[in-house]
């Protein structure tokens, strides 16, 4: 799956997003104008103008860590169903607790809980305002700084995704991000 979101270094000024999942043959792509006005798949999205897609929860979570933020609400639509109304969501920082990392370390990180429609979702773990791991609904992503140890033990046609994808998310220009997941966020 890949997800391209276009701002200005605020992802709440989104201007354009783009929404692939091969698995389940969702495509959709919008665009969102200074005023507000979105378009999805070329029609008018009126329920839209102030929502943030959820794939762009961790560039929710970013800024919230770097502005020192307690708690961030804003509403969110799903990009594989644009058609559906957005949900009220908001992300709270809940405290500092053990977590097991990747390589089955434990550290002491702060959480911050997503809770979508008033029900509690996604937990990211926090460290000196990186995000070193998030459990999206039971599947797990972990901060690494070796794309090797990432890949040890995974399929041959896994590891080929991910290098590609870590190649050309290495090529994207500032203001554009992506993130590629196996589980859609919540």
């Amino acid at each position: 799956m890949d997800h391209v979101v276009d701002h200005d270094g605020d992802v709440r000024r989104w201007s354009r997003f783009t929404y692939n999942s091969p698995s389940s043959g969702s495509r959709h792509s919008g665009t969102r104008d200074p005023g507000g006005t979105v378009h999805v798949d070329g029609t008018p999205a009126p329920s839209l103008p102030d929502t943030i897609g959820a794939y762009g929860e961790h560039l929710v979570l970013t800024q919230m860590l770097r502005d020192g933020a307690a708690t961030v609400s804003y509403l969110q639509f799903d990009e594989s169903e644009p058609e559906r109304d957005p949900q009220a969501a908001e992300l709270h920082r809940i405290g500092i607790e053990a977590t097991e990392l990747l390589d089955g370390s434990t550290v002491d990180a702060e959480r911050v809980l997503l809770v979508l429609a008033g029900q509690s979702s996604n937990s990211h773990w926090c460290i000196d305002g990186a995000v070193v791991k998030s459990d999206w609904c039971g599947a797990q992503s972990f901060l690494v700084d070796d794309l090797d140890a990432l890949c040890a033990g995974l399929d041959p046609e896994v590891v080929a995704q991910i290098r590609d994808f870590a190649s050309q998310a290495t090529r994207r220009a500032p203001g554009r991000h992506v993130r590629s997941s196996p589980c859609p966020p919540s």
